[in-house]
């Protein structure tokens, strides 16, 4: 496991301590969890199929988008889908050129739940890995994965 503190020479110390970047960029094959900026949601009849940035949902009744704050060059965003069909697509992750985006596709029950999560003051969501662990939740610490032993 390596850490992010670099590892200096006793003799480094005070002012003539060494500068050495930190890494903070996420590791996305592990999963970030992250405070949600902005939201857009959309209430649809369910006849049809949405798409936003070629992600499609099919027979949608709605969808939300989650906005995170850009972390290394890459916004951060959460597509959740809400969905009539017996078969909902499942859950994914990928990094474009701008952005880092996970998805997420509900039965249609769950529609007014996440829309309640998703406009609290508090809003985080968790992205990264294959996408099967995304998710949405009202507190970070609800969302934090335990660390791998």
């Amino acid at each position: 496991m390596s850490t992010n503190y670099p590892t200096r020479a006793p003799r480094h110390r005070g002012l003539f301590q060494q500068f050495s970047p930190l890494h903070l960029a996420p590791a996305w094959d592990q999963y970030s969890v992250v405070k949600a900026r902005g939201v857009r949601i959309i209430a649809l009849g369910g006849y049809a199929p949405y798409c936003t940035s070629g992600w499609v949902v099919e027979q949608a009744v709605g969808c939300i988008e989650l906005i995170g704050a850009k972390v290394a060059g890459l916004g951060q965003m959460l597509l959740i889908g809400f969905t009539l069909s017996e078969q909902p697509r499942p859950a994914g992750f990928e990094i474009t050129d701008t952005d880092a985006i996970g998805t997420l596709t509900m039965p249609a029950r769950c529609f007014a739940a996440c829309v309640a999560i998703a406009t609290g003051s508090n809003t985080h969501f968790r992205i990264g890995g294959d996408g099967q662990l995304n998710a949405i939740g009202s507190d970070s610490s609800l969302l934090q994965l335990p660390a791998p032993t």
